[in-house]
């Protein structure tokens, strides 16, 4: 996936995408520090939106012109009712999204400091899992894709079947490992060779190469190359905050910048980079042009406060 000189790129209007995972609301905590066991304490704000990592970054498609099919599964409450508004806003897909009777939509606590920086406590109960007949039931959704996204916020066995329809659907499968396995040795089980792009933070890198028995614990700058090698994976991007980020493809290593900036609020910051990512390697461009794009998404992202409220709008 090197950078190419005299490509034709697609508009991104005509791009459709699958977004596969987790549809929560999320609840946003701002504190000045974490509170400690017996504390009680008056946090600055408190309030819950329409969250998770698939619900962000198909909002951050949606908002760059990207036709969006969401895939995924909420309870038939209130919190669910918000999540299926905030999707229909975005004028996102839900034809193949599960609502279910009798159970609750997962919740997400994100606590928010003031230098902007974050920390999360999350569950999803089984009854509103995403399945995996939910995603042979999205198989249409997918034969139309030119790309899924999927992250880790599902069982194991879901996760593969997503890869592996996605992949045979002829779509590009674009991984986010986020957040890590629970069980890392699951990590071998997944079909690594149908993945072409992965963007893991280098927490997630490094469980990935624990999970599938690494021996090497490479470099931050190494991390990408490691990665690529062991699972055979066409493009790698490890993203590492205020450092930016590592790629390898094409056997070339590159690092990139971030872009200086104030943080306000970090939640969505990866799900804007790695949606926008996403959506420029698929529309043809190059690989440079599109994680710099990507990095001027998330560092807008950065400076607005709340996860799919900070999804850049196209400019």
């Amino acid at each position: 996936m090197a950078d190419q000189t005299d490509a034709i790129y697609r508009d991104l209007n005509d791009l459709h995408f699958a977004v596969i995972g987790a549809y929560v609301a999320d609840c946003f905590v701002v504190v000045p520090r974490l509170p400690e066991w017996g504390e009680d304490y008056e946090a600055r704000s408190i309030r819950t939106s329409p969250g998770g990592k698939a619900l962000n970054q198909a909002v951050a498609l949606a908002r760059l012109g990207v036709h969006v099919s969401a895939i995924g599964a909420v309870g038939d409450d209130g919190l669910g009712h918000d999540v299926m508004s905030a999707l229909a806003r975005e004028s996102i897909e839900t034809k193949y999204f599960a609502r279910r009777e009798n159970a609750a939509t997962s919740v997400c606590i994100c606590f928010v400091g003031s230098n902007g920086q974050t920390s999360f406590v999350w569950h999803i109960d089984e009854d509103v899992a995403v399945t995996s007949d939910i995603i042979r039931s999205a198989e249409p959704a997918l034969q139309k894709a030119d790309a899924s996204l999927i992250t880790f916020e599902a069982p194991v066995a879901t996760i593969q079947e997503s890869v592996k329809l996605a992949h045979r659907c002829g779509a590009k499968v674009i991984l986010q490992p986020a957040p890590p396995l629970a069980n890392l040795s699951a990590t071998g089980t997944l079909p690594w060779e149908s993945v072409d792009v992965l963007v893991p933070n280098e927490t997630e890198a490094r469980a990935i190469l624990e999970g599938i028995g690494a021996k090497q614990k490479p470099q931050q700058a190494d991390l990408a190359e490691a990665l690529a090698l062991e699972l055979g994976v066409q493009l790698v991007v490890v993203t590492l905050g205020e450092s930016g980020c590592v790629t390898y493809s094409a056997g070339t290593s590159r690092r990139f910048s971030a872009q200086r900036t104030v943080p306000v609020d970090t939640t969505g910051a990866s799900d804007a980079f790695t949606a926008t990512l996403a959506a420029y390697l698929t529309g043809g461009r190059p690989e440079t042009v599109a994680i710099e794009t990507a990095t001027a998404a998330a560092t807008q992202s950065i400076g607005s406060r709340g996860g799919h409220e900070s999804m850049p709008f196209q400019s």
